[in-house]
């Protein structure tokens, strides 16, 4: 992540803080890659279809920001606050969102493969239809979230909180549940998972819906 030399990108396609991000922003340019906007206040910015990909957005606030159709990707977004930010159609492949604060926010169709997000706070979210195959999700808080026909393939999940979330025709194949928490989970028509580990999963609270019921 991030090995990409930033100093082979133009300076004029740099923003240096957030105040000049949302002037150039307001008068058209799309294009930021590689900016350092650290600890920024951008809270309810609209940066929509902005490319801010392999930015530095370490414990910035985007609290309530529109960030549809974003390229996020490569981005350091750790500790990041996006409680309630509209994430939908966004990339964040490959970013680095541990510790992030997501509760609320709307990612849905949001690519996010080999996303590391450890720890992230990423409850009543939603994350309907969200390509999160190889992500790193230990530890994450996921609880009440929608998580239906998300692609989870090869994530890993091991000790993440998922009770109360909704993960109907979500694909798991190959994902790591070992020790997350799925009480009350709504799981059904998934793709990937053996006899073995749908019993597994009721065991510890699990719920798997049938046909009748959808």
């Amino acid at each position: 992540m991030n090995s990409l030399d930033d100093k082979r990108l133009p300076a004029v396609l740099m923003a240096s803080s957030s105040s000049e991000l949302l002037q150039r922003y307001a008068l058209g340019e799309r294009d930021f890659p590689g900016s350092r906007l650290d600890d920024a206040n951008l809270t309810r910015a609209d940066l929509s279809g902005a490319d801010l990909s392999r930015v530095h957005l370490q414990y910035a606030y985007l609290a309530g920001a529109k960030l549809k159709g974003t390229n996020l990707s490569q981005a350091l977004l750790n500790g990041v606050q996006l409680v309630g930010a509209d994430l939908r159609n966004a990339n964040l492949s490959i970013s680095n969102l541990s510790e992030a604060e997501l509760s609320g926010a709307d990612l849905r169709d949001a690519v996010m493969k080999t996303a590391d997000l450890r720890g992230a706070d990423i409850s009543n979210a939603n994350l309907s239809c969200v390509n999160l195959s190889g992500a790193d999700l230990r530890y994450a808080n996921l609880v009440n979230s929608n998580f239906s026909y998300t692609n989870f393939k090869n994530a890993f999940l091991a000790t993440a909180n998922l009770s109360n979330a909704y993960l109907v025709g979500a694909n798991l194949s190959h994902t790591d549940l070992n020790g997350a928490n799925v009480e009350n989970a709504l799981f059904g028509y998934n793709k990937g998972l053996s006899k073995t580990t749908k019993l597994d999963l009721q065991m510890r609270g699990a719920i798997f819906i049938i046909d009748s019921e959808l």
